[in-house]
């Protein structure tokens, strides 16, 4: 009896002295999605979508967001929603939250906490609260990283820096994306130089016309680590950021001394000298080239039409001020389009002939040899500011040479600005590559020589044109003495009755770079002759006009391309077409007979 007294006291010490246990919880973040979308002023707006298991015998009424931005400004529709809602993107059920910014509180044991570190309180707006299960917290908030000095800038880019929260358990395959305006160069992530423990991030950049995203994934957060997030981006994206001009081209240093020196009398100086000598060269050239087409007969205008007392000075003008824009203004574009009037006020044209020169008045045709029809053309002398002369060349080697050394020098420390320069040598190539000898009308009793030489050449390395004879002509002007036009006539051996002539002419198309032979070949026949009949097909392709006599027709036919193979190909065949194959044929038949017939004295006549 005492004993059974004696336990049942016990029991009932017990459970007098023992603590009543009420509720109990047990709250787990999964995972946690973040986009951060920076704007143009370095302000960016954090939206999470922040995965929560619920757990414990009684309704919750929120979760706790650690080390947060401290200067999170919280934004409103926050809500959360279950996990199988938001996978539907469903907000049937979702329930509204309240954010607020708490102190974060003392830890003895655990990572320790930035002093000006800041917890996020996510409060469910709903009296009832959140039961068992899985949910989705979807909220945002400001903070400026401008401001806080997490976007900086590095050279020519900037660094995006953001601190991650804090989480109580290790997550898998965290991610965060980040969203920046659209610039020039494409952003790319940074691996963070605290993150010691070799857990590797995945990366993805997308570019639209709208922004710039660069997608990261870290495999692993470990307990309580606050993971740091960087990307690099060009600095143009925010404002304020982008380099001055004068980090953006500096000047290298063996010429800073001498730029700024240039800020007073010695800028004007060599502007002046650069004034001078640029506007006397255009000078000398317009000289030149007005000496060489009146020789020419013919005309050569420059590009912008104008006196050149007042095409030369603006011109040189010109030169100047886009060489200044460029180096000391730091204007590029706008050196550049004046660097272009410059090229366009010193450059020449299209050369024509003189009316006069055009109109040829009679003359007569005298055939003469290969050796003094094709003689070696003389090289181009006179002509100093012509690339097709040895002055030419080496002058215009000389005036390039300070574009050049400017340019090296300006390599090491500014390329942009020595690529500018060195494209800044078109300004002497206007000079020397227009206006040139090659682009005048030639001389028609002398150029033709070159191409009539490589014709004649082809013409007899060519089977069945053995009996081609081929004579040089000249055209003598009535009252001159020298000639005007040299072409070359090709005569087969037997013609047809009716047969004139077959005539290779040169004519020239003359542009801005050079002239182009063009040839032609004329063959004249008598209208109604056997001749004319047997080209009855070669009218369709040729050209028909009148000839020198009232009865002569001239056919007219060109080379597909100007090339001496070409002209021999078309010789050849015209060649075999006037030629009398029957009278040919009669002549091989009697050739025999007359070389076995005795000769005239001997004994077999005599007998």
């Amino acid at each position: 009896m005492i004993r059974r007294v004696v336990w049942w006291l016990c029991a009932l010490a017990s459970f007098a002295v023992a603590r009543p246990a009420y509720a109990w919880r047990d709250n787990r973040i999964t995972s946690d999605e973040v986009r951060i979308e920076l704007d143009s002023t370095g302000t960016a707006t954090v939206e999470h979508r922040l995965a929560v298991r619920l757990n414990g015998n009684e309704r919750q009424r929120g979760v706790v967001l650690k080390s947060v931005d401290p200067d999170a400004v919280p934004l409103p529709n926050a809500y959360v929603v279950p996990a199988t809602e938001a996978l539907g993107n469903s907000l049937v059920s979702a329930v509204p939250l309240k954010l607020a910014l708490v102190e974060a509180p003392f830890q003895a044991d655990g990572p320790a906490s930035p002093s000006d570190a800041r917890d996020l309180d996510l409060s469910v707006d709903d009296a009832k609260g959140l039961g068992r299960g899985a949910y989705v917290f979807v909220f945002r908030y400001r903070t400026d990283l401008k401001g806080r000095g997490l976007v900086r800038r590095e050279a020519a880019m900037m660094l995006v820096e953001w601190h991650g929260p804090r989480v109580g358990v290790g997550l898998d395959n965290v991610r965060v994306v980040f969203s920046l305006p659209p610039a020039p160069t494409a952003p790319r992530a940074v691996e963070s130089s605290e993150d010691a423990d070799g857990v590797a991030f995945l990366s993805e950049v997308r570019r639209t016309s709208a922004s710039d995203e660069v997608d990261l994934v870290r495999a692993y957060v470990p307990e309580g680590a606050a993971v740091v997030w960087m990307i690099r981006a060009d600095a143009r994206a925010v404002e304020g950021l982008a380099l001055p001009p004068d980090l953006l081209h500096p000047l290298p240093a063996p010429l800073e001394p001498v730029f700024e020196m240039l800020h007073g009398r010695a800028l004007r100086g060599v502007g002046a000298l650069v004034f001078v000598l640029y506007a006397l060269l255009i000078g000398l050239k317009g000289r030149q080239v007005r000496r060489l087409a009146a020789a020419a007969k013919s005309t050569m205008p420059p590009v912008v039409p104008g006196p050149e007392w007042l095409r030369v000075p603006m011109a040189a003008g010109a030169l100047v001020a886009g060489i200044y824009l460029q180096l000391l203004a730091s204007r590029p574009v706008l050196g550049a389009l004046t660097i272009v009037m410059a090229v366009f006020l010193a450059a020449h044209g299209v050369a024509c002939l003189d009316q006069a020169a055009a109109l040829r008045g009679p003359g007569r045709w005298l055939a003469i040899s290969e050796a003094d029809a094709f003689v070696k053309p003389v090289r181009p002398r006179g002509a100093p500011l012509d690339l097709a002369t040895t002055s030419g060349k080496l002058l215009f080697l000389l005036s390039m040479a300070p574009f050049f050394v400017g340019a090296t020098l300006l390599w090491s420390r500014a390329p942009q600005q020595a690529v500018q320069v060195a494209l800044d040598v078109v300004v002497v190539l206007a000079v020397f590559g227009t206006g040139r000898l090659g682009t005048l009308p030639p001389d028609l009793a002398v150029e033709p020589a070159v191409f009539f030489r490589r014709l004649v050449k082809n013409l007899r390395k060519r089977s069945g044109t053995a009996g081609l004879r081929l004579v040089p002509r000249v055209r003598i002007p009535s009252g001159d003495v020298d000639a005007d036009e040299l072409r070359l006539m090709v005569v087969p051996r037997l013609p047809l009755r009716g047969f004139t002539s077959i005539e290779v002419g040169m004519t020239y198309a003359v542009g801005l770079g050079a002239r182009v032979p063009m040839p032609e070949i004329l063959l004249r026949v008598v209208e109604g002759s056997a001749c004319d009949l047997a080209l009855a097909a070669l009218s369709r392709s040729a050209r028909i006009t009148l000839g020198r006599k009232p009865d002569e027709r001239v056919f007219t036919l060109s080379p597909r391309l100007p090339t001496a193979a070409m002209t021999a190909e078309i010789l050849v065949a015209l060649a075999l077409r006037v030629t009398d194959v029957a009278a040919i044929r009669s002549t091989a038949k009697r050739t025999p007979d007359t070389q076995t017939a005795p000769r005239p004295g001997s004994k077999a006549q005599a007998a």
